[in-house]
């Protein structure tokens, strides 16, 4: 094997130097003066709508908290029955455990979702 290595180490390979052909390609500018023409009575109405993008998130997040703190006070109003569902889920096994639970987290689910539904509202 050393012998092999030595011999392919004496080998000398030639340099040969490659030229690349050099290509202009003429490619017409694009038109965009009529395309323009159709978007801009669009765009105003689209910037009046981003302009109003924030005003909505901050409108989102505080509906999002009022909700948070509503079903905070829901849930410890309703802590006793939330326990009674626990406990019934712990005795259970089997399948029966199972429904019990997916139950459970429905019927939580819906009651927080629909809080705004029992609300009184003063008229």
């Amino acid at each position: 094997m050393d012998k092999v290595k030595n011999i392919l180490s004496k080998i000398k390979m030639p340099k040969v130097k490659v030229k690349m052909p050099k290509v202009k390609v003429n490619l017409p500018k694009p038109n965009i003066k009529p395309w323009l023409d159709k978007i801009k009575p669009c765009m105003s109405k689209v910037w009046g709508v981003l302009k109003r993008v924030p005003e909505w998130g901050l409108k989102a997040l505080k509906g999002l908290l009022v909700w948070f703190g509503k079903a905070v006070k829901e849930s410890i109003a309703q802590l006793w029955t939330l326990l009674g569902f626990f406990i019934a889920w712990l005795t259970l096994t089997g399948t029966a455990q199972q429904i019990v639970g997916i139950a459970t987290i429905l019927s939580t689910i819906i009651w927080l979702a629909t809080i705004s539904l029992r609300e009184e509202k003063d008229e």
